[in-house]
C-alpha cells in the first residue's frame, strides 16, 4: 500500500519533471518493464525483460553464434552487463557458450532448442501487452506514437 508521504513525493517530483520528454520516457519505459516483468511470470516465463535482447540478438544472428563483444556492440551495452545476462540465460537452458576454434579466447554464444522455444511465447507475451495498450489507442495514435518514439530514438542515438 502506497502511503500519503510517497503519494506525496511522486507528485512533486512530477511537479518538478513531468514537463521534460526524457523523464515521460523513462517513467514510461519503467512501469512499461515493470508489467512486461509481471505478464512474462504469469506465462511461465522466468526471464526478465532486460535479459530478452541478448536472446533476440542471438536469434536474429545469420549463423546463430556471436561473441559476447559482438553482443555488447549490437545491444550498447557493456560487456559485463552482457556477460551476466548470458550466464543467467545459460544456466536456465536458453544459451549454450562454447570457444571459438579459431581464437580462443572468445567465446561464442547460440540458442539451446529451450531458448528458441522461449522466444515463442516471449513475442506472444509481447503482442498482448502491445495489444492491451494499443487497444486504448486509436490507429493514427500509434502511427504517431511510433512515429515520434522513432524520431526521438535517432535524435538522441546521435
Amino acid at each position: 500500500m502506497i502511503t500519503k508521504e510517497e503519494t506525496s513525493i511522486r507528485e512533486k517530483i512530477f511537479n518538478q519533471m513531468g514537463g521534460f520528454v526524457v523523464f515521460n520516457i523513462n517513467h514510461v519505459s519503467h512501469m512499461f518493464a515493470r508489467k512486461a516483468n509481471r505478464d512474462l511470470a504469469k506465462s511461465g516465463v522466468s526471464l526478465q525483460l532486460e535479459q530478452l535482447p541478448v536472446l533476440f540478438v542471438v536469434n536474429c544472428s545469420s549463423d546463430g553464434l556471436l561473441s559476447q563483444q559482438d553482443i555488447a556492440n549490437i545491444l550498447q551495452r557493456d560487456k559485463s552487463g552482457i556477460q551476466r545476462s548470458i550466464r543467467t540465460l545459460e544456466r536456465d537452458g536458453y544459451l549454450r557458450i562454447s570457444a571459438d576454434d579459431s581464437d580462443r579466447r572468445k567465446n561464442l554464444i547460440g540458442l539451446t532448442p529451450a531458448g528458441k522455444m522461449i522466444i515463442e511465447k516471449i513475442i506472444q507475451t509481447a503482442k498482448e501487452l502491445d495489444d492491451e495498450v494499443t487497444n486504448q489507442l486509436t490507429p493514427e495514435e500509434v502511427t504517431s506514437l511510433l512515429r515520434i518514439l522513432k524520431k526521438v530514438s535517432v535524435l538522441v542515438e546521435n
